[in-house]
């Protein structure tokens, strides 16, 4: 050490040479006493206030433990498990799913059926079972293909391919068969 040197400025040289710690984007936790959040109930969901100084303030928490944030472990999810063992009330189920578009049954959910692309939830009907949900599909996917016949569709200067324009494996295989020995088949 050199002489000279206040205490001050030995802190402040040293502090200098101490590496800046990098900042983190991850959320931090935030002191506020899980216990003492009020938790209400809102619809089928619970409510649960952090108070004034918080963004955002409110949460909603669902009945399978996800929260509006899209925090996997935030502290409303806590806080409305401990509301709940403390003896709160429950919130409502809710409503289940829409009836058999078929049949008029009731429905429960398959996830194995659930639309990878379209994000349509998968059911089946107590009466019909896949066989109903199957039918109601396929009647949309018709219904679709009747409300957009092109599958290239038009533009300036072309005319567009329809769907009704081509031919399916079906019909190729009926046109092969009429064909005599000695036809041309490029007529």
């Amino acid at each position: 050490m050199k002489t000279g040197y206040t205490a001050n400025e030995l802190d402040r040289t040293e502090m200098r040479n101490t590496p800046i710690p990098k900042r983190s984007f991850i959320r931090e936790k935030k002191d506020i006493e899980v216990s003492a959040l009020p938790v209400s109930i809102q619809g089928n969901q619970y409510l649960v206030d952090f108070g004034q100084g918080t963004s955002p303030r409110f949460h909603k928490v669902s009945k399978s433990k996800e929260c509006s944030c899209g925090a996997q472990y935030c502290e409303a999810i806590e806080a409305v498990n401990q509301y709940l063992q403390a003896g709160g009330l429950r919130a409502p189920d809710p409503e289940g799913m829409p009836p058999c578009p078929i049949c008029g049954g009731r429905t429960y959910r398959d996830r194995t059926w659930d639309g990878k692309y379209t994000r349509t939830l998968g059911w089946r009907c107590e009466k019909g079972g896949l066989r109903h949900f199957l039918e109601a599909k396929a009647e949309r996917i018709k219904q679709q293909l009747a409300d957009n016949p092109w599958l290239i569709p038009p533009a300036p200067g072309y005319p567009g391919v329809r769907r009704d324009e081509l031919m399916t494996w079906e019909e190729c295989q009926a046109a092969n068969q009429r064909l005599q020995p000695g036809d041309d088949p490029s007529i």
